[in-house]
C-alpha cells in the first residue's frame, strides 16, 4: 500500500482489494454513481466491487504518470472517505482530467478539495502535464462548485467528452494557490 501525498486531514494511497467494503460505500452508492463519467452504473456487492479494484490495481501498473486510481483516508481515524483519479479525457486522450468521488456521510467536508489541490500539486510536480480539466454534469452543483473551490476555471459547455452535455473547468500549473 503505497502512500503518494499527505495534506492535513487526508492521506492519499493507492486502492487495495481490501478496500472493497469501503470502496463499496462509494461506487455502490446511487448518489455518487449517477454523476460518474463517464457514465457508470452503481456497483451491486463488494464481488463486484473486489473485481473492479482488481482491474483497478492491474491497470494502474500500465499507466503513464500522473495517471492512476487512489483511495483517499481520513488521518483522523484511518476511515477510507472516497476515491481520486487523473485520466486522459476522450476521444483523443491529450487531456488529462481529474476527478473525485466522496461517499455521501463525508460529503460537506471538505475533504473533495483538499484531497483534489493535493493531488494537483503532485501530478503538476511530475513535471509531465501543465494543465488539468473537470468534468461534471451541468446538474451537478456539487461538483461544479468543487471545481470552483479548486480554483479551476469553466472553460464552458460541450458534449465532446463521453457523448454527454458537460461542464468543463480547467486549472494551470502557475494558476494553483
Amino acid at each position: 500500500m503505497t502512500v503518494i501525498i499527505e495534506s492535513d486531514r487526508l492521506m492519499i494511497r493507492e486502492w487495495t482489494e481490501a478496500d472493497a467494503d469501503a470502496a463499496l460505500r462509494i461506487y455502490g452508492s446511487a448518489e455518487v454513481a449517477r454523476w460518474l463519467a463517464p457514465a457508470m452504473d452503481q456497483v451491486p456487492n463488494k464481488a463486484t466491487m473486489r473485481l473492479l479494484l482488481r482491474a483497478w490495481i492491474e491497470a494502474g501498473k500500465s499507466l503513464v504518470v500522473p495517471a492512476g486510481r487512489w483511495v483517499i483516508v481520513s488521518k483522523a481515524d484511518g476511515a477510507v472517505v472516497g476515491g481520486l483519479t487523473i485520466g486522459l479525457l476522450p476521444p483523443y486522450e491529450e487531456d488529462f482530467e481529474i476527478g473525485w468521488q466522496l461517499e455521501p456521510a463525508a460529503w460537506g467536508r471538505g475533504f473533495a478539495t483538499e484531497a483534489s489541490q493535493a493531488l494537483m500539486r503532485w501530478a503538476f510536480a511530475t513535471g509531465t502535464i501543465d494543465e488539468l480539466y473537470a468534468v461534471a454534469r451541468p446538474q451537478n452543483r456539487r461538483a461544479c462548485a468543487t471545481a470552483r473551490r479548486l480554483g479551476m476555471a469553466w472553460v464552458g459547455e460541450t458534449d465532446k467528452y463521453y457523448g454527454l452535455l458537460m461542464q468543463i473547468y480547467r486549472v494551470r500549473a502557475a494558476e494553483l494557490e
